[in-house]
């Protein structure tokens, strides 16, 4: 009986034993696992660099740093004096609040616990020397880790985006997010009871694999010349809500630029600009308060949103380029077909004459004339011949009831009625670019199935994709749509807008010189705000041109969004500074000049240094420059001149004064005011002056009677030497386009 019992509690207790063995190695074996690892191995996590984003000339416009995160290990703090200890230091060397390590330090069950991040290499080194100092290397660990760095700061910053915690939160970063993050790898180390290091064969390391890099087709240059201008007709026209431009090669659809302005600081994007950080003040809310806080989250979206690509306007005059290729391509008029202005056109179906924006009317002219001088009811005309069916047909064949299909976020989809609504009002009323709203990036990729020979081709921003040794992962190629007009139909188109902008046309601002420019300006209401009278006062001033125009290298339009300046229409606040970004870009990408004589007649020259020489060498220099020369004093030798060495002034008036002996240049000339004169008046008062004059903005100033000076330095009234250069600003005012 004793041997019997003896055997049972044996077996029970066995059994006991087995059941206890089959719980921890069968039924929770993970569980148990988990907690063993958790115990013995400590992970360290190997983040992947994010990839870089290039240029296309492999400038970089976004990279990384290495930055760290400092954590404690809890439970491997041994007492309330070592967590003093640990507190003491962190806080010290970075700036961490020492109750928060305390309490964070009391944990017991943590392995984990962060106490600061995006360290810097400097802070990371002390607080590697205070590990060692007092042996603390179970205790307190850093993990290295990457931060985004922008090199331009505000530059492209809408293209390029922004990353958060998650990743890519705007532009490049958020679209390519998936390519740009890699995958981060793991170093896993194994310690004994003791905390100890067990031997290397017991480690395991996952090797992070890093991001792609982007090979973008912005061009650094370009995209700099292209905000350089967004600034300027900021300050010059004002508008409500912000300007916005687009470089693209037409054949290609690849975005050379594309910027707004203002624009943010991609390396501090939650600080409001100043024109936004002004609003936010003017608000009258309390700062921290409910409504504050809104309102700057609604600023801060809004300085955040890419307009050319996110936001809609109705084009205005600036889409009758497509109405004319439309009906040019369908053969249902001729270039030198007339049509009748008489200030307004009737339209069935609607109760009033829609007026042209000269409301004394056009008199008779031809098709050319119509599109160059942005005449609505030639427009109207010529749309009604095209017919509903095939207006709306190539509307769609343009691109303008579809996203382009661009690599970045947010594309906007466009705002136009249905086929079902669209009659014969919508259709007098589009052929003017009316009553229908797309995206910026949209009307230039329809102007460049024009300017291309007919192609709608796909815009992107990203050439390919390339590793770290500089393999390619994956590229882009032109992606052609489909063919909307013949190369015919886009030749003459190009020759009618060149015309248009070296003649007597609307679009004379966009003239640059030894170049042949294709523009059309623009100028639309806001039909979304209105005043008491419920009538549209606001206004999008606009200019869109390709060059050259027989050969386009280059597609750009810029949008002036609400103007408050003197004049809101395209072709003042937009066209002059599509003329000076063209200016810069076209002698950039390697296309030469080819001057006219009347160029030649009106370009400005740099004057030389005659100080030290003879008069008569300095004065056979000059000659050849083509500018006129007058001798003071006695001697044989120049001691001073004006303008100085380097100055540029216009050839056809320029005059420099060459000082000999004793004589020396003394501030006795006023200078006269000259703004609102035209060119011939200006250039006179400023000879009779005896000073000189450089022209700029307008250099085709003698081919039609609406230019005049909009500025002058220095200004009226101001005292200087005779010879002195004036430098006056000249607009074409004479063009207020729908």
């Amino acid at each position: 009986m004793r041997a019997t019992a003896i055997g049972l509690v044996c077996i029970v207790a066995w059994s006991l034993i087995i059941m206890r063995l089959f719980d921890l190695q069968i039924v929770n074996y993970d569980k148990y696992q988990a907690k063993v690892l958790d115990n013995i191995q400590r992970e360290t996590t190997l983040t992947a660099k994010r990839g870089i984003i290039y240029d296309r000339n492999m400038v970089q416009l976004a990279t990384n740093y290495t930055v760290y995160r400092v954590f404690i290990s809890p439970r491997d703090i041994e007492d309330d004096a070592q967590a003093r200890l640990i507190a003491t230091g962190l806080s010290e060397i970075l700036g961490a609040d020492y109750n928060e390590v305390i309490d964070r330090a009391g944990r017991k069950n943590r392995a984990d616990e962060t106490i600061k991040k995006n360290v810097s290499e400097e802070d990371a080194d002390r607080v590697l020397e205070f590990i060692a100092e007092h042996k603390l290397d179970k205790q307190i660990h850093l993990e290295a880790s990457t931060s985004r760095y922008y090199p331009y700061n505000t530059l492209a910053a809408h293209v390029i985006g922004l990353v958060g915690t998650d990743g890519g939160l705007l532009g490049l970063e958020l679209e390519y997010n998936d390519y740009l993050s890699g995958t981060s790898g793991r170093y896993l180390t194994a310690r004994n009871a003791s905390g100890l290091s067990m031997p290397y064969k017991y480690d395991t390391y996952i090797d992070a694999s890093n991001g792609a890099n982007l090979v973008t087709t912005i061009d650094l240059t370009l995209q700099s010349m292209l905000e350089k201008e967004l600034e300027k007709t900021y300050y010059d026209s004002k508008p409500l809500n912000r300007v916005t431009g687009v470089v693209m090669n037409p054949k290609t659809g690849a975005i050379l630029a594309m910027g707004t302005y203002p624009s943010f600081d991609l390396n501090e994007p939650y600080k409001l600009t100043e024109e936004f950080q002004i609003k936010l003040d003017e608000s009258g809310y309390e700062p921290g308060s409910t409504e504050y806080k809104s309102l700057y989250n609604t600023l801060l979206y809004s300085m955040w949103k890419n307009k050319a690509v996110s936001e809609l306007y109705e084009p205005g005059s600036t889409f009758k380029i497509i109405t004319a290729s439309s009906a040019l391509e369908e053969n249902v008029v001729k270039i030198t077909d007339r049509f009748s202005c008489s200030g307004s056109h009737f339209v069935e179906g609607y109760r009033r004459p829609i007026h042209c924006w000269r409301r004394i009317g056009h008199g008779s002219l031809t098709f050319e004339e119509g599109l160059q001088h942005s005449c609505n009811p030639a427009l109207m005309q010529i749309a009604a011949r095209l017919g509903r069916d095939k207006f709306y047909d190539y509307f769609k064949a343009f691109g303008f009831t579809e996203k382009t299909g661009i690599d970045l976020p947010g594309e906007a989809n466009s705002y136009y009625h249905a086929f079902s609504g669209f009659n014969q009002v919508e259709l007098a009323v589009y052929s003017f670019g009316q009553t229908f709203k797309v995206t910026p990036l949209m009307l230039l990729t329809g102007i460049s199935a024009v300017a291309n020979g007919g192609y709608l081709v796909t815009p992107y921003v990203v050439e390919k994709l390339i590793d770290d040794d500089g393999n390619v992962l994956m590229s882009r190629e032109t992606q052609v749509k489909r063919q909307v007009i013949s190369e015919t139909t886009a030749q003459e188109l190009a020759g009618i807008l060149e015309r248009g902008v070296s003649g007597n046309g609307g679009a004379k601002n966009a003239y640059v010189a030894g170049y042949t420019v294709a523009a059309k300006t623009g100028t639309s209401e806001v039909r979304d705000v209105l005043n008491e009278s419920g009538d549209s006062y606001l206004r999008v001033g606009s200019c869109v041109a390709y060059a050259p125009a027989e050969d386009p290298q280059i597609a750009v339009l810029i949008v002036v969004d609400q103007p408050q300046s003197e004049s809101v229409y395209g072709s003042v606040v937009a066209a002059p500074y599509v003329s000076s970004f063209l200016n810069e870009a076209l002698p950039y990408l390697g296309v030469e000049r080819n001057y006219s004589e009347e160029d030649l007649a009106r370009i400005a020259v740099t004057v030389g240094d005659y100080v030290g020489k003879k008069v008569s060498e300095a004065r056979s220099k000059i000659n050849l420059l083509g500018l006129g020369v007058e001798v003071r004093g006695d001697g044989d030798i120049v001691t001073y001149q004006m303008p100085a060495y380097g100055e540029a002034i216009n050839k056809d008036t320029g005059k420099v004064i060459l000082y000999c002996g004793n004589e020396s240049p003394a501030s006795s000339v006023t200078v006269p005011n000259v703004v609102g004169m035209n060119a011939t008046n200006c250039n006179r008062t400023l000879m009779n002056s005896g000073l000189n004059i450089l022209i700029d903005g307008t250099t085709n100033y003698d081919i039609a009677s609406g230019a005049v000076v909009v500025a002058q330095v220095p200004e009226a009234g101001e005292v200087v030497s005779p010879g002195t250069v004036v430098t006056v600003t000249l607009r074409y005012l004479d063009s207020q386009e729908n």
